[in-house]
């Protein structure tokens, strides 16, 4: 009797083992997937307020490269808005955005780098903005050495970590991240609360769905794309 209470009591403290946290986020940034829809949304408070909002779906290929992408944002900053819609078939570029005045009947520019000077900073601002919302860049502003899963229940963790310091050290608790995931453990919803540059607060929420089974992104049609080199871009 003794010896099976023994038993008993080892198996259920072996069953409410807490999870590793940082093995759950590693799993969750590096597994494989095929296509995903997105919906994003972040709001930085303080002194130097921003939203962002991007909104899509994204297909990767077996070496990790975006294959397929479809993204509609929004952006609100002090110096102004943005909006615009980006297209990626294969090596294909195709962009719509406020910044740009194409000419009539156009509702793309392709995107070729040498074709305009206008391009490459474009360029690198949209495949920044990219970290944002693709899904192997999740969680790259945690300390894996802080972090702790602070509660579980069913498919929803709730975790607290320090952040990565951009100057000057974040400590333990800074950071406040919920994830919820789906029968395979692919995560669905992501609500995570930093702190951002110049001592402010970053509220970020996450939204996938569609895991493997996102729609396919089409060209625009032809005679709807300008040439970079007749698009009139405003200065950045």
């Amino acid at each position: 009797m003794r010896l099976a209470l023994t038993l008993l009591l080892v198996l259920s403290a072996c069953s409410a083992a807490p999870a590793d946290p940082v093995a759950l986020v590693k799993g969750w940034t590096s597994q494989r997937f095929e296509s995903v829809r997105f919906d994003v949304r972040i709001q930085i408070e303080g002194k130097d307020p921003r939203s962002q909002t991007y909104a899509g779906v994204l297909h990767v290929g077996s070496g990790g490269a975006t294959t397929q992408e479809d993204v509609t944002a929004h952006r609100e900053a002090g110096e102004g808005t943005a909006d615009y819609r980006r297209l990626v078939v294969g090596d294909d570029d195709y962009l719509s955005h406020s910044g740009l005045t194409l000419p009539p009947g156009k509702e793309f520019t392709s995107m070729g780098l040498n074709d305009a000077p206008w391009v490459g900073p474009y360029a690198r601002d949209l495949s920044m903005a990219t970290q944002d919302y693709h899904p192997g860049n999740l969680f790259g502003d945690l300390d894996r050495d802080t972090i702790r899963l602070v509660e579980h229940e069913d498919d929803r963790y709730v975790f607290s970590a320090g952040g990565v310091p951009y100057s000057g050290g974040y400590t333990k608790g800074d950071v406040r991240l919920v994830v919820e995931v789906d029968d395979e453990n692919r995560p669905v919803r992501i609500e995570q609360t930093a702190p951002s540059f110049g001592k402010q607060l970053e509220r970020r929420t996450v939204v996938y769905s569609q895991w493997g089974t996102a729609p396919d992104v089409l060209r625009p049609p032809q005679e709807k794309v300008a040439k970079p080199k007749d698009v009139v871009a405003r200065r950045r």
